[in-house]
């Protein structure tokens, strides 16, 4: 075992090397951490930082710089570093979630506002697809790559393959997956209203469709109005999903409240 020396010293090489490789413009390295072998020519001396530094710098340039992020892409493209990223900011908050909500059981729904709906299955429902998540993220990923790159066709022809319409889409999710994490503990903990969730889903769309818009204008170097139209695609999809999300585990509909008496609501 290293001593805490060494390996101090081994981290601070490593972020050196990592940030000299950030600022390559040369078209060998992706701007994107994730995407880096797992070490660099010269083996363990030349050694690239791990995956926690990779994460950051890549949530970094996806939100700082996401234009210049995609400006490059290599192809074949690493579907493996995309989702691997995804599943990294998805799932740490998700593994404690699991674990409190054994231990504490599901709140009981705020109310009963879905029309037709028994409460138990709605409550079965929201719990099934948090249990999903694992899964969930890759049909996200590839729902939306393969729905924005048909947008693209459509509206002029996608410059590039579907594999890189996937990895733009995908990485542009990761900040609002990241989102999606932190509100999913209060709001499975009966501890967030509907109203409050909204504004945080608007938020997350928001940032969703502007990273996608960047990624999607500099992957198949589109202008930028024809890049941003078509990311309304994964943006709408995005918050399409997680609002159901949302709407199962809290019991109601935004804005509906069922009338006292419905013939046909199921109590």
């Amino acid at each position: 075992m290293a001593e805490p020396g060494f390996a101090s010293a081994a981290r601070v090489r490593q972020d050196a090397k990592g940030r000299e490789l950030l600022a390559d413009t040369g078209a060998l390295w992706s701007a994107l951490p994730v995407e880096w072998p797992r070490e660099a020519e010269g083996g363990s001396a030349a050694a690239l930082p791990g995956w926690g530094w990779r994460v950051r710098r890549s949530l970094a340039a996806l939100l700082v710089r996401p234009r210049r992020s995609f400006q490059y892409v290599h192809e074949p493209v690493d579907h493996g570093a995309a989702l691997r990223l995804l599943l990294t900011v998805r799932l740490p908050l998700w593994a404690p979630l699991l674990v409190a909500l054994a231990v504490l059981g599901p709140p009981a729904p705020a109310g009963q506002g879905i029309p037709l709906f028994e409460p138990s299955l709605v409550e079965a429902l929201a719990l099934w697809l948090l249990l999903m998540a694992p899964v969930g993220v890759p049909l996200l990923y590839a729902g939306l790559g393969i729905a924005t790159h048909v947008a693209l066709t459509l509206t002029g022809g996608a410059p590039r393959s579907i594999a890189a319409t996937m990895r733009a889409v995908g990485y542009a999710l990761a900040p609002a997956l990241l989102g999606v994490a932190l509100l999913d503990v209060p709001l499975y903990l009966g501890a967030l209203s509907l109203e409050v969730y909204l504004g945080g889903l608007a938020a997350l769309t928001l940032l969703t469709f502007v990273v996608a818009g960047n990624a999607l204008t500099g992957t198949h170097q589109l202008p930028p109005i024809r890049g941003f139209v078509v990311a309304l695609v994964p943006a709408a999809m995005f918050a399409a999903t997680q609002l159901l999300r949302a709407v199962l585990a809290l019991g109601a509909l935004p804005g509906y409240t069922p009338p006292p008496g419905l013939p046909y609501l199921v109590p």
